[in-house]
């Protein structure tokens, strides 16, 4: 979706990766499916992206093997929910290591830092995948974020993994 060439068939594995998850709403979108949003009207109201491109890089996730897209309901009105696949939980790591690299180096970092914690033994994580106190893997599933800013005092519980 983004204006730019495609880099799925470079040598380089960053490349490939920009490929997938460099645009900014796309890393936008995984942020808000790992906090738990599911469906489309979630996404474009955790973000303020427009319908038009929110559709647009759901479209590409899906493709590209980062969520999977399921129908949810029966009537008249089923609806789209989109989870996250094992491919799309391994990106957790890069949100962590994103969002500790712009709160030491990003523009306006005293405006709050995105508190990583591990829910094995409550300590705030300063590693990307891994929790500096006790050791254990950093994963959707043992993760509590707090987010600073516009999410002032808000705790969230990580979803992530296979949908189900």
């Amino acid at each position: 979706m983004a204006l730019r060439s495609d880099w799925s068939g470079r040598a380089c594995p960053i490349a490939r990766g920009v490929d997938v998850v460099g645009d900014p709403w796309v890393l936008l979108i995984l942020r808000e499916a790992f906090a738990g949003a599911t469906r489309f009207d979630e996404f474009a109201a955790r973000t303020g992206i427009t319908d038009k491109a929110l559709s647009g890089r759901l479209r590409q996730l899906v493709s590209t093997g980062i969520l999977d897209r399921t129908i949810v309901g029966e009537g008249s009105r089923p609806r789209p929910e989109y989870r996250l696949t094992e491919a799309g939980a391994a990106t957790l790591p890069i949100l962590h290591a994103f969002a500790q690299w712009a709160d030491d180096h990003g523009p306006h970092a005293e405006r709050g830092t995105l508190g990583i914690n591990c829910r094995s033994c409550g300590a705030r994580a300063r590693s990307a995948d891994v929790c500096t106190s006790c050791g254990r893997r950093l994963e959707p599933q043992n993760v509590r974020w707090t987010r600073p800013g516009e999410w002032d005092g808000a705790q969230v519980e990580l979803r992530g993994g296979r949908a189900g």
